[in-house]
């Protein structure tokens, strides 16, 4: 996995199950009848537990917009935040489980703020409101229970180290209660739902008998009219006829007859005659004479209140009277509705209530009190949801819910509507679920008090076998202390397992003990001897830190006499060679003496080459050699190593061939005087060992590797005589030394200096064909130095004042002559108080500082010299020593001088120093 998707996995993960939680947040799980469970908190606690209580709130935050875009608030992610604080504070950092701490934190914070929201912010009823915290209480019961389960399973660690019947019995007490509470949910839904299905059936039954009632007493009213009409057609008298009316039905009030024009002739009882007969006399605007005729079999008018009956409510019940056909009347009986109470059902112990409608919708009768009065016309939407049985409750304006029922009257077209109040199903069901609820508390705690029990019964022979393992003791027999307790297969097969390797321990370890015995004889044997050996290897040691003291004390002999050799004997070769090439210079002599001198020339140069070896080679075993890389024209180089070999080593009948690459670049990063050194080693070899044929040196250059080859067609090398070559002061065999002369050192030297510049010097050879010797070093490309005078340009130091010092004489000769052509003024001390004094009197410009001399050396003259430059001015300051090693001429630059020569002095060598002063 990528970097970045490692960093951001914990919010990406949080994201994931905070909308998971939102989504469980939205799935209708109902408790009773619309308290909706909120499980998408165990994923927060999810969250919680594997990411920490920042990428919990997030989560929280995820399912409450869930939650806002379900019920329009999310005031329950305020508890589920505090939860989280809560489970952070109590379980998280102090490493607990969830279950017992979590229902704590709902006990003791988030039901009473939950009790406030429902109470307060949003107004709802009692029994709504307790519903709905015994529901939140379960369901943090359940996700609490889910979460520590899954921890378990899952995130291991948090468990570890706990006692195993704690663990049993924290477990198998969970999924108890897990089991228990769901089961408990699941029947109490099913016992809401049977009892939500009783009440419909009963609504139903009620509303169809009270149907069938009303049907028959209103019938039985409307057959009596219809007969007293009919007795009207047959000639009887229509006072008696209505009086008789009247008489035998007793909720008719009042009864009439009108003739064809609505006109009232005859009425019944007299009472109504005496208060409303100049009132009623026409009665053809009324709906029952209206409708009358159309009506042979009767008509029931619709309720309303009759004029002569005050507020109360009656209904008109009509019959036409017809004489051969032509209309020529009605009879007309008001039935006075009395209360209709006696109709309300009983519902689970409870009353329930009716709302009774005519054939105009309007109210007949309702016992819901003011949310319906009599005559109110109910609104078409409400009467067409209460005709929908579809849908079993009712919510009336001022927010109470009722089941109903309602049924049309056959017939009549009233409408007959039974409900009854949804708190008394809640409350039934509420009654149902505290007894389960009971039950299921009762079955919880026996079923933890037996879990604690088996989970002991479990353990306690593991204890036991526990026990018996850490008092085990090897050189005892074992008692079985386990075996009366154990239960079960796997703790006897454990048990008979650890008797077996008991008895094997034992027997091992009188075997054992045996063996100490022996072993105890040995060590005091061993213990004389090592104390013996002990006093040898003292003896031993102080005879090779002897040898030691001694090997560092001829090292230091070594390193003293080839400095003092170094010095001693470089100090007459500068006398030598310096002389005669002055000599040589100055061509003074006939030809013979001139090639004398040549000759002393070139010895003392090739004595100085073997003495410069043998340093180089004690600087590389000391380990002290350094390299000086700087930037190097490689041509020039090149050219003059290839032209000076061409001159003086190749003997008459070898041809020297010169090849350079042209992807060579003009100036390296190289160490010039090392890479020359080993590029002469390897020419004056070839030179030394060809007697005919051609030396080819052949210089290319790739992706920052300098090669260099010589190659020549000499005596060769055999494969034996190969694996020799480079090892120190060693030939080919004693014929090479006798015949072609050297240390032995060259190739050595330069397979060492080779490898110093992370580079490798490689032979082919064969015996009597020729050899071919392959350098290579890494060398970066660099730019060419800027030369401020090219070799052979006189040096012109007229007018400046150059100061020797130096206490050998023949030196000073040499340096003298040396610096005739430069037209300077030169003076003389033999050795540092000389110079200082004369530098106290005189200006000079130049000083050439022999560095050991008596009296006082140059590095002390020039100590003094840099720390009183008004006392001795400002001189450039030129080393001239026979000090060759590179840590000498550091010590020279340290102590303050400007440059350095070595001797034997090379004369383009010391006017290349010298003119270092114009540029200083």
């Amino acid at each position: 996995m990528p970097n970045y998707l490692h960093k951001y996995t914990p919010l990406l993960v949080t994201l994931l199950l905070g909308t998971l939680g939102g989504g469980a947040n939205l799935l209708p799980f109902f408790f009773l009848d619309a308290s909706e469970f909120l499980f998408g908190q165990l994923f927060v606690l999810l969250c919680l537990v594997l990411f920490g209580w920042k990428y919990a709130c997030l989560a929280v935050a995820l399912g409450g917009c869930f939650i806002f875009y379900r019920w329009g608030h999310s005031w329950p992610s305020v508890v589920y935040l505090l939860e989280i604080v809560w489970l952070q504070v109590f379980c998280v950092s102090r490493g607990k489980p969830f279950f017992a701490r979590g229902l704590g934190f709902w006990l003791a914070v988030g039901l009473p703020i939950l009790l406030l929201f429902g109470y307060y912010l949003l107004e709802l009823p009692n029994l709504v409101i307790a519903t709905a915290l015994a529901k939140y209480f379960i369901n943090a019961a359940l996700y609490l229970a889910i979460t520590d389960l899954l921890s378990f399973f899952f995130i291991r660690h948090l468990w570890r180290a706990h006692p195993l019947s704690s663990i049993l019995n924290y477990t198998v007490s969970l999924l108890i209660v897990l089991v228990v509470l769901i089961t408990s949910i699941v029947l109490t839904n099913n016992s809401y739902r049977r009892i939500e299905f009783e009440v419909q059936e009963q609504l139903h039954t009620s509303a169809n008998n009270i149907s069938e009632q009303l049907d028959d007493y209103l019938q039985s009213y409307r057959r009596a009219v219809v007969g007293a009409a009919k007795s009207v057609e047959l000639g009887l008298d229509e006072d008696a006829v209505i009086k008789s009316l009247v008489d035998l039905q007793p909720d008719l009030k009042t009864a009439i007859f009108a003739d064809q024009n609505g006109r009232v002739s005859a009425f019944y009882p007299s009472v109504f005659n005496s208060n409303a007969v100049s009132e009623v006399v026409s009665v053809i605007d009324r709906d029952y004479f209206v409708q009358a005729p159309y009506y042979p079999d009767g008509y029931i008018s619709s309720i309303f209140k009759g004029r002569s009956f005050g507020s109360d409510l009656i209904i008109a019940i009509s019959a036409p009277i017809f004489d051969a056909e032509q209309f020529k009347g009605i009879v007309e009986g008001s039935l006075l509705f009395g209360s209709f109470s006696r109709f309300q059902p009983n519902i689970l112990a409870h009353k329930g209530d009716i709302v009774l409608l005519d054939n105009d919708n309007k109210v007949v009768f309702s016992s819901l009190g003011e949310s319906f009065n009599t005559l109110d016309v109910v609104d078409s939407e409400v009467l067409a949801s209460w005709l929908d049985n579809q849908l079993v409750s009712y919510t009336t304006s001022s927010g109470d819910v009722y089941y109903r029922h309602a049924v049309k009257v056959e017939g009549l077209n009233w409408t007959v509507v039974t409900l009854l109040e949804g708190h008394i199903i809640r409350l039934a069901a509420a009654s149902a679920w505290l007894k389960s609820l009971l039950l299921a508390l009762v079955i919880i705690v026996l079923s933890s008090f037996f879990v604690s029990q088996l989970s002991r019964f479990l353990v306690k022979p593991i204890k036991a076998l526990s026990e018996d393992i850490n008092r085990f003791e090897p050189s005892t027999m074992l008692k079985n202390s386990a075996g009366e307790e154990v239960s079960c297969l796997e703790v006897i097969t454990l048990q008979q397992h650890f008797n077996q390797l008991a008895f094997k321990l034992t027997m091992s370890f009188s075997k054992l003990q045996l063996a100490n015995n022996e072993n105890e004889e040995l060590n005091k044997k061993l213990t004389n001897f090592n104390r013996e050996l002990e006093q040898q290897v003292n003896e031993k040691t102080e005879e090779l830190l002897e040898a030691v003291a001694s090997a560092n004390n001829a090292n230091k002999a070594k390193s003293r006499f080839l400095a003092n050799m170094s010095h001693e004997i470089r100090t007459p070769m500068n006398g030598i060679i310096g002389l005669t090439g002055i000599l040589i210079e100055q061509k003074k002599g006939d030809e013979e003496t001139l090639k004398q001198l040549d000759i002393v020339h070139t010895s003392a140069k090739s004595l100085l080459l073997i003495l410069n070896d043998i340093l180089d080679y004690s600087k590389i075993e000391a380990g002290a050699l350094t390299l000086d890389l700087h930037p190097t024209d490689i041509l020039k180089m090149f050219d003059t190593l290839a032209s000076f070999f061409k001159q003086a080593g190749l003997k008459d009948n070898v041809e020297f061939e010169y090849q350079l690459s042209a992807q060579l670049p003009p100036c390296l990063l190289v160490d010039s005087l090392r890479v020359t050194q080993i590029v002469n080693n390897l020419l004056n070899n070839a030179g030394k060992f060809t007697e005919q044929g051609k030396i080819t040196l052949k210089v290319e250059y790739d992706n920052g590797t300098l090669m260099v080859s010589v190659q020549d067609t000499g005596i060769g090398i055999t494969q034996k005589q190969q694996q020799q070559l480079f090892k120190e002061f060693t030939q080919l065999d004693v014929s090479t030394t006798r015949r072609y002369g050297g240390t032995g050192l060259g190739l050595t030297i330069s397979k060492c200096l080779a490898s110093l510049m992370d580079g490798d010097l490689v032979v082919q050879s064969q015996e009597g064909e020729g050899s071919c010797f392959t350098l290579t070093i890494p060398a970066s490309i660099a730019e060419l130095p800027i030369e401020i005078e090219q070799k052979g340009t006189q040096l012109n130091l007229s007018g400046v004042s150059v100061l020797l010092v130096e206490d050998n004489m023949v030196n000073q000769i040499v340096v003298s002559k040396a610096l005739q052509s430069t037209q300077c003024n030169l003076n003389k001390a033999m050795d540092g108080v000389e110079a200082l004094a004369f530098l106290q009197e005189h200006h000079v410009d130049i000083v050439l500082m022999d560095c050991q001399m008596p009296n006082m050396d140059g590095y002390e003259c020039t100590e003094h010299i840099r720390k009183q430059p008004d006392v001795y001015g400002k001189p450039y300051i030129i080393a001239i020593t026979a000090n060759a090693y590179n840590e000498d001429r550091l010590k020279c630059l340290q102590v303050g001088m400007d440059s350095f020569v070595a001797k034997p002095i090379d004369k383009e060598l010391l006017f290349r120093a010298m003119q270092q002063y114009k540029v200083y």
